[in-house]
């Protein structure tokens, strides 16, 4: 049942009603487990469905605000297409995603040396380093794919 009332479609009207009213309820649901928190405790009979209700409500405000953030003009959405295929605007995103691929492996080697100074656990560093490893790799694939697709 959890399921059905997640997939939800966004884009007719009366799928909308059904996400305002799904906000309504698990937005009451929230308010009635926080009060039970509130009487009985932390127990886990309160927390369940106050989870439940989180990821109801979450979903359904995302469904309502996707239907306020999608343009269904056909200018916006041939104006978006020309600028994806743009080569400038590619370029740009591929030399941002390689910055930023950079400056993560610099950050992944601080960690490593900090979690080193900290006297963290082998196991530790042996994941941040097989990470370091894995991004390395799939970086020097990636430099050598675009150096020769251009």
């Amino acid at each position: 049942m959890l399921h059905l009332l997640l997939s939800l479609d966004f884009g007719t009207e009366s799928s909308q009603v059904k996400n305002y009213i799904l906000v309504g309820i698990s937005a009451g649901i929230i308010t009635g487990c926080l009060f039970a928190i509130k009487l009985y405790g932390r127990d886990i009979r309160v927390i369940i469905p106050l989870a439940i209700a989180l990821l109801i409500f979450g979903n359904s405000v995302n469904n309502i605000l996707k239907l306020f953030a999608i343009k269904d003009s056909t200018k916006a959405e041939k104006q978006l297409e020309i600028e994806m295929k743009d080569e400038r605007n590619t370029l740009i995103r591929e030399k941002a995603g390689s910055k930023t691929n950079e400056y993560m492996l610099y950050l992944n080697t601080v960690i490593v040396f900090i979690l080193g100074f900290m006297g963290a656990e082998f196991w530790m560093l042996c994941l941040f380093g097989s990470l370091i490893l894995a991004q390395g790799v799939l970086s020097i694939y990636l430099y050598n794919y675009y150096a020769n697709r251009y």
